[in-house]
C-alpha cells in the first residue's frame, strides 16, 4: 500500500496530532505599523529601518533579529547615552508583552542595515524579514523615505 498525503493526515489525526499544519509561532501574532527605511546619501554604507511591532497574542513575544537582501548584515540596535552623545549598540532582542507594542524608532531601538549592497532610493520598497525567538518569521515590505536632518542630532555610531 502506498502512503499518500491523505493517509498520512489520517494517521496523524488518529494519533491526535495536527495534520500537516504549520506550527503556530510568534510571527502569527504580529501586526506591523509605520514600517519604513531611511534613505541615506548614495555613499553611505548603512541605514536603518523603523516600524512598530504589535503583539496581538495573549502571551509575550520576542523579536530576535531581521534579514534583508539589501544589506550584508542586519542587526537590532538600541541607543545609549554616552555623555552628550547618543551611541548605537547591538542588542539580542526586543521583548513585546502580550497585547502590547514596541516602537522601533529614531533615537531608540531600530533595525540596522549594515553594508548596503546598493543605494536605496526614496519611493522604492525594501523586503525585510523579522525573526522571532521561536524561529518563526514575518516578511514585510517597507518603503524607503528621505532622511529628516533634524531627526538624530548628535548621534554617533
Amino acid at each position: 500500500m502506498r502512503c499518500t498525503p491523505l493517509h498520512l493526515a489520517t494517521a496523524l489525526l488518529a494519533l491526535g496530532l495536527p495534520a500537516l499544519a504549520p506550527a503556530a509561532g510568534m510571527a502569527d501574532s504580529v501586526a506591523i505599523e509605520d514600517a519604513h527605511v531611511r534613505q541615506m546619501p548614495p555613499a553611505a554604507p548603512n541605514t536603518a529601518a523603523f516600524l512598530t511591532v504589535i503583539n496581538t497574542a495573549a502571551t509575550p513575544i520576542r523579536l530576535t533579529g531581521a534579514r534583508s537582501e539589501v544589506a550584508n548584515t542586519v542587526e537590532l540596535h538600541d541607543h545609549i547615552q554616552d555623555g552628550d552623545i547618543l551611541r548605537m549598540r547591538r542588542i539580542d532582542g526586543v521583548d513585546i508583552p502580550a497585547g502590547s507594542r514596541a516602537a522601533l524608532a529614531p533615537g531608540g531601538k531600530h533595525v540596522m542595515l549594515i553594508g548596503l549592497k546598493q543605494a536605496l532610493k526614496a519611493g522604492t520598497q525594501v523586503q525585510l524579514t523579522l525573526q522571532f525567538a521561536d524561529g518563526s518569521e514575518y516578511p514585510l515590505s517597507a518603503p524607503v523615505t528621505p532622511i529628516r536632518p533634524a531627526a538624530m542630532p548628535g548621534m554617533k555610531h
